[in-house]
């Protein structure tokens, strides 16, 4: 069974044009350099410059991709029957496998509550990049480590700057370990419903005893 979350749009094109202008970068310097080579008059500092745009805009290649995947690609949920797996492309390079046994609940998150829209805790995670309403909070049992992660590297450095500035956004982090995952679901009431019946059904192995193994190993 699949849950769909949603992400704002809104916030991913305006995060795409931030860096839309670097990324013309790239081509203009090409061109400078290639008008430069055919007309037979170089022009060093011209030359220079160009270098100087087009590496600039390379460095930012990898955070239009990350952009592009945030308007592409919808995450969502997959109960399965031993495992819960989280699908977001603009956080991790594959899904993400939390065993069932991990999960202690599921409940409904109140964004008005000032807690919940202004603290937060270095072991919850949020499967957003934009400060948006979250309406569903999934607890675990023991830490979890993202493993297939992005890193800042990949281009998720451009949700930090596209975030308001009272609040860092607290997605996955390689090597960081949470308790509670926080989502924003398109149907918020069958979410947390789905979640429950699945987490207290009778078929979930050893639900009511600690899973077995180091926390954060992926299943």
């Amino acid at each position: 069974m699949d849950i769909a979350l949603v992400r704002s749009r809104w916030w991913a094109v305006l995060a795409m044009f931030a860096v839309l202008p670097w990324g013309l970068g790239l081509p203009l310097a090409a061109l400078t350099i290639g008008l430069d080579a055919v007309a037979g008059q170089p022009d060093v500092l011209g030359t220079a410059m160009a270098v100087a745009t087009g590496a600039a805009s390379f460095t930012t290649v990898p955070a239009q991709v990350q952009t592009v995947r945030s308007l592409l690609f919808r995450p969502r949920l997959t109960l399965e029957t031993d495992a819960l797996v989280i699908h977001d492309p603009v956080f991790l390079r594959k899904g993400a496998r939390i065993a069932r046994e991990r999960i202690a609940e599921a409940d409904r998150l109140d964004w008005k509550d000032a807690e919940v829209s202004f603290r937060i805790g270095y072991d919850t995670t949020e499967l957003t990049p934009f400060r948006e309403p979250l309406n569903v909070e999934i607890r675990l049992r023991g830490d979890h480590d993202f493993a297939s992660a992005r890193r800042l590297h990949h281009g998720t450095w451009i949700w930090r700057l596209a975030r308001r500035s009272d609040r860092s956004p607290q997605f996955p982090v390689p090597g960081d370990r949470y308790r509670r995952i926080r989502i924003r679901a398109r149907h918020p009431v069958d979410a947390l419903t789905a979640l429950t019946e699945w987490v207290t059904s009778s078929a979930a192995p050893d639900a009511g005893h600690p899973p077995h193994g180091p926390a954060g190993e992926p299943y």
